[in-house]
């Protein structure tokens, strides 16, 4: 359902948290549920309220488990931008894109096989004060357009814990299953995190 992000403060959170639960009936949802067959009264749901990652202040993406454009699957396809992610996940930008051989990821030096630097034409960054908007679309500094957004390293270190999270959900599930996963960079701290993951369903 809904995603809302930089929400400040407590009476901020409680307000979000309903509008998350309204999102149950937007006619975007509905209509999934017409299409599949679900009952709307039997939908069941939690809200998720998570720390902010300062992606703003470094970057954020997506990565795929296997190559969304081929099904090759033994590639770990790391996508990333400046700011938040809705960047990428939205397709407002060409952004980068790291291909990461998975059989060697625990073997050789560098099983990166491709990369590529996209434009990363605009970031997402939080607003600041008091707005009626929390996020804002500024345009990327042309020097940064050329340089990566996360090291070689970085990626090396979010396609083991990409193929980590497909290896436990292929086993819940019982089958082989691709996931769709989406990372975030905290410009503050450096650190890596995985905000969200779910099967793929491109291929």
């Amino acid at each position: 359902q809904a995603s809302f992000l930089n929400v400040v403060g407590p009476n901020a959170v409680v307000d979000t948290v309903l509008e998350c639960l309204a999102s149950v009936f937007t006619d975007r949802a509905i209509t999934y549920r017409v299409h599949n067959n679900f009952d709307h009264m039997m939908v069941k749901g939690a809200v998720v309220v998570q720390l902010m990652v300062r992606s703003d202040l470094a970057s954020a993406g997506v990565a795929f488990t296997l190559d969304p454009d081929t099904g090759f699957r033994d590639a770990v396809v790391i996508t990333g931008s400046y700011g938040l992610g809705e960047s990428v996940v939205g397709g407002k930008v060409d952004p980068d894109e790291i291909q990461v051989f998975k059989p060697m990821i625990d073997v050789a030096e560098d099983p990166i096989i491709r990369r590529r630097i996209g434009r990363k034409q605009t970031s997402i960054v939080y607003t600041r004060g008091v707005s009626h908007t929390r996020t804002k679309t500024i345009e990327t500094k042309e020097a940064d357009t050329f340089k990566p957004c996360i090291s070689d390293e970085e990626a090396k270190t979010l396609a083991k814990w990409c193929v980590d999270i497909e290896k436990h959900y292929s086993e819940h599930h019982g089958k082989p299953t691709p996931m769709d996963i989406e990372w975030a960079k905290d410009g503050i701290t450096g650190e890596l995190f995985i905000v969200q993951a779910r099967p793929e369903t491109v291929r």
